[in-house]
């Protein structure tokens, strides 16, 4: 049979090419790892997958809590909370509309260099509202409002912000506070194991509410610094739905915020504005502390400043006019400052005598207007005559003490200043306290390279010289001689209690150190100063009624200058209720300045005292 042409002939031994197999295999890998992927983000990522989308239509608004109130001894409010207009931003939409930020500068009038440096800051986190005005008028509010529509990222609402009602008055011991800095926030938010139920959770699974956060305001001075971990409180959330451009359209859940604890402190609203009154016009201090217990009465530095300017952002030029100024307004002269004491040293010096048995009560000398020692004549500030252990402390000889001091030496002069804590900090619940200095013969070589000389020692039995002490110091060691040893550490905390009324912290007292010595020798000195105010260089302290103990002093602080004017004081001299301390810089004798200071103080806080005592009484 023949074939036909047109007949396709089949090649039966003809194989599958290999390139066939290889795109066979390359469409099976790759529907593999399709398959494997949408595994992957179906069921073993599903659930977080979901969340990071819930997360993107979500976002968590977190709410700071209203800070804990500080009151006095007797519940007057020294700092509290008042709602005000408050201009917060969403710093990561603002900042990519610059021109809503020029818009926002204008209506808030401050510079547009300084709400960029807020907004772009390094340090807040810029998913969060950021507060960048408070306390703005209500026309102001107005306009912003009635722009919220078209700037979602711009809000001004009522928040809870800090006041001061009695801002000079107490500046310097409340403080004030501010927004957190980069530095205070990573401390902040180191947070205690111990403290983490301050941490709000959602029970429907919003993230943790940080403790602290970038657009906080925290305590950046005084008690509000101190003690900010319970003025802070808890803050709470709100989880809202939003827009892909950022607009709130719903709310999911919310968490209410804890307010901060209060605080009780031992100032006595009263007797504080006395001694500020008392101090006006003057650069010093007064401090009057209980000696039973170290509670702080009274702490006034002259001058101040008004805390309120410090809420929220102080404007630069104010800011530069205080750091200018030359009598130094922020500073706490009262803990800050360090001074010469002066003869307000010498009952120290006379307690150190008699215990070292270098003098005694018979001791007496003549006062001729001074001392010679080598080819230098150290001067009393008068010619005294025959002078008695009671009379060198009534009359403030100096020549008696250069003798005491010549006899003890200026390491038993340190040991003994020691004891009643000087050259140390006190431990007083306020940040930046000073140490001040005690001098010895090691200090000396170490600090000069040179040898102690004689002139010295007699420089310190006086209070002056190297010595240096502030006025709080010289408060407690003038308590701890009323009281007859017992170094108590000052503070200015009672208590605290948090919102549901459960006390957090109860001060009590702490006892530093007690200086031992027969109760014959705090008797002596004790009198030697109730001759002083009974007939001494402080009759103008008197109290009628009162038995009152006390000791002038005038330091030098400058050549050609006048002195600074000190004056310490306790009463009633018998069974003490208070310890004051009074410096005026530059301001003369004491007995002409300190001294009609702490009479009218003490005046007041024994009118004050009476009907306490007429109802213990009855």
């Amino acid at each position: 049979m023949k074939t036909s042409p047109y007949q396709v002939q089949t090649d039966r031994s003809h194989k599958t090419p290999p390139r066939a197999y290889h795109l066979l295999w390359l469409i099976f890998v790759l529907v593999s790892i399709l398959i494997a992927r949408l595994w992957s983000l179906q069921i073993a990522q599903g659930e977080e997958l979901a969340a990071r989308a819930e997360v993107v239509r979500t976002r968590l608004l977190r709410v700071q809590p209203p800070r804990g109130a500080i009151v006095d001894r007797n519940g007057i409010e020294l700092a509290k909370n008042r709602a005000k207009f408050v201009v917060t931003v969403m710093p990561d939409s603002i900042r990519k509309q610059p021109e809503r930020i020029v818009w926002l500068a204008e209506q808030l009038e401050i510079p547009e260099s300084e709400l960029k440096d807020a907004i772009f800051s390094k340090q807040i986190n810029p998913y969060v509202p950021l507060i960048v005005a408070s306390g703005i008028s209500m026309k102001q509010a107005t306009i912003l409002m009635e722009n919220r529509h078209v700037m979602s990222d711009i809000d001004v609402n009522l928040q809870p912000s800090r006041v001061y009602p009695y801002g000079k008055l107490f500046a310097h011991l409340i403080g004030y506070v501010g927004q957190i800095s980069q530095e205070e926030l990573k401390t902040y938010t180191q947070i205690d194991p111990q403290e983490e139920s301050l941490i709000s959770f959602s029970e429907e699974g919003m993230p943790p509410i940080a403790l602290y956060d970038g657009s906080d305001q925290v305590g950046k001075n005084g008690i509000e610094r101190q003690y900010q971990h319970w003025l802070h409180g808890v803050p709470g959330g709100e989880r809202v739905i939003v827009t892909p451009l950022g607009k709130r359209v719903g709310t999911l859940e919310e968490i209410e915020p804890t307010a901060g604890a209060k605080l009780t402190l031992t100032i006595d609203k009263r007797l504080q504005q006395t001694a500020h009154e008392l101090l006006k016009g003057r650069l010093g201090a007064l401090v009057a502390i209980d000696p039973r217990n170290g509670e702080v009465i009274a702490s006034v530095s002259q001058p101040t400043f008004d805390a309120n300017l410090f809420v929220g952002r102080i404007p630069a030029k104010l800011w530069n006019q205080l750091m200018a100024d030359p009598r130094f307004p922020l500073n706490n002269r009262a803990i800050q400052s360090a001074y010469a004491p002066g003869s307000i040293f010498k009952p120290l010096v006379a307690l150190g005598g008699l215990r070292e048995g270098v003098i005694s009560t018979q001791t007496g000398t003549h006062c001729g207007g001074g001392l010679q020692i080598g080819r230098r004549y150290f001067r009393c500030w008068t010619r005294h005559g025959g002078v008695n252990f009671y009379s060198s402390l009534s009359q403030s000889c100096d020549v008696f003490y250069y003798q005491t001091a010549q006899k003890l030496g200026p390491d038993r002069l340190a040991a003994i200043s020691r004891e009643f804590g000087l050259g140390a900090r006190t431990g007083i619940d306020l940040p930046h306290e000073r140490s001040g200095l005690v001098p010895d013969i090691a200090w000396k070589q170490k600090s000069y390279n040179q040898p102690w000389y004689g002139g010295e020692t007699f420089n310190f039995g006086i209070g002056q010289g190297y010595l240096l002490t502030t006025p709080l110091q010289m408060a407690v060691a003038t308590a701890a001689i009323a009281n007859k040893g017992h170094v108590y550490r000052p503070h200015l905390l009672r208590k605290a209690v948090d919102q549901q009324g459960k006390t957090l912290y109860q001060v009590k007292r702490e006892t530093l150190h007690d200086i031992q010595a027969p109760t014959a020798y705090w008797d002596a000195v004790i009198e030697g100063m109730v001759r002083t105010v009974e007939g001494g260089t402080a009759k103008g302290s008197r109290v009628p009624g009162v038995r009152v103990a006390g000791k002038t002093g005038s330091a030098e602080f400058r050549k050609g200058g006048k002195t600074h004017s000190w004056y310490v004081a306790f009463a009633p001299a018998d069974n003490p209720r208070v310890a004051i301390c009074v410096m005026a810089e530059e301001a003369g004798h004491g007995g002409e300045v300190a001294v009609p200071i702490a009479q009218k103080w003490l005046q007041a806080f024994f009118d004050l005292e009476k009907p306490k005592v007429e109802t213990a009484r009855k």
